[in-house]
């Protein structure tokens, strides 16, 4: 099945709006919470069908226009079944300068036989702001199904001002691949990945040295600035809910840090834009002076001129001056 969904956040005001969405079965998108309750847009994609199945295509198409800001969340675990031909989902992504957008999915839990493939394509603006994360687990670990998929392949690409910042390939084959060793999944199911390309990166990077110093019991990570203009926050764990629930706090903060950056910098230009005016009220205050001396000197040059003249119309001549200086006053 073909599956098409697509999605378009446009600023108007304060509120960022959904302009235009389309959707087929068996996905929905619809508004997660009342549409007005807050000034970004918080949309949910829902689906009727059990998971994935084998043959099934899905284009996912998100516009997020200047200064919109969005968050997609989804309704669930994303469920792979047994396949032979496999299946394809194609996510591309179009954020504009000052937008926002948010995407932090349920895990994506591949069943026996079971072949996917992932590619996301996304497009930053020069200060335009991402956050995405993905969480891959091992199968359906309590059925005895931990690494019985056949192939997963995720690929996301992400350009910033048409410069590719970051490439994340990862493709899974437990067949061929020893799964337990190290720099694979060693002794967890579970891996998590987080995504921050920002304007303000390199600043929350400083604040992740503060604030994430030391591990948990749970599951284990790190984190890196893999760019000039970009974070990866990787975690390992053995409980998907568990690494949803961390990934969507750590994707939250991202958000807030965002917001608080962007708010910070309109105060400033406001400031900026309110000081403007009172230069330009102090120019023409000038000008007006410049006048007046100009006036003085002319009047000035009347009363040398009106030396010159007999008395009675230098007297004429003088009341004239007096005149257009009362005039002017």
């Amino acid at each position: 099945m073909l599956s098409t969904i697509k999605i378009n956040a446009e600023r108007e005001g304060a509120l960022t709006l959904l302009k235009e969405s389309c959707h087929n079965a068996p996905y929905k998108v619809i508004h997660y919470g009342s549409r007005h309750l807050h000034e970004h847009l918080e949309l949910i994609m829902m689906s009727s069908s059990p998971g994935i199945m084998d043959g099934d295509e899905i284009d996912i198409e998100v516009n997020v226009h200047e200064h919109a800001r969005l968050k997609l969340f989804t309704q669930s675990f994303s469920k792979l079944h047994p396949m032979e031909k496999g299946a394809v989902q194609r996510t591309n992504v179009q954020v504009k300068k000052g937008g926002i957008y948010k995407f932090i999915p349920h895990p994506i839990t591949p069943f026996a036989n079971s072949i996917f493939r992932t590619v996301n394509e996304i497009h930053l603006d020069e200060n335009a702001n991402l956050i995405w994360g993905d969480i891959i687990a091992s199968g359906r670990v309590h059925s005895g199904e931990s690494f019985q998929f056949t192939r997963l392949h995720s690929i996301t690409k992400v350009y910033r001002g048409k410069k590719l910042v970051l490439f994340d390939n990862q493709l899974l084959e437990p067949g061929s691949q020893p799964f337990d060793s190290i720099l694979f999944y060693e002794r967890y199911t579970h891996q998590a990945t987080l995504i921050y390309v920002s304007p303000y990166a390199a600043e929350l990077k400083t604040e992740l040295d503060e604030i994430l110093t030391s591990q948990y019991d749970e599951f284990t990570f790190g984190f890196t600035q893999c760019g000039p203009n970009a974070i990866m926050i990787r975690a390992m764990g053995d409980e998907g809910v568990m690494l949803y629930d961390w990934l969507s706090a750590m994707g939250q903060l991202c958000w807030e840090f965002t917001v608080h950056k962007q708010e910070e910098e309109q105060a400033e230009l406001e400031a900026e834009q309110a000081a403007e005016p009172k230069a330009e009220k102090a120019e023409p205050a000038a000008k007006k002076q410049t006048k007046r001396a100009k006036k003085e000197v002319t009047a000035k040059g009347r009363a040398k001129k009106a030396k010159a003249i007999p008395e009675a119309a230098a007297e004429i001549e003088l009341e004239e001056v007096l005149a257009e200086a009362v005039i002017e006053k």
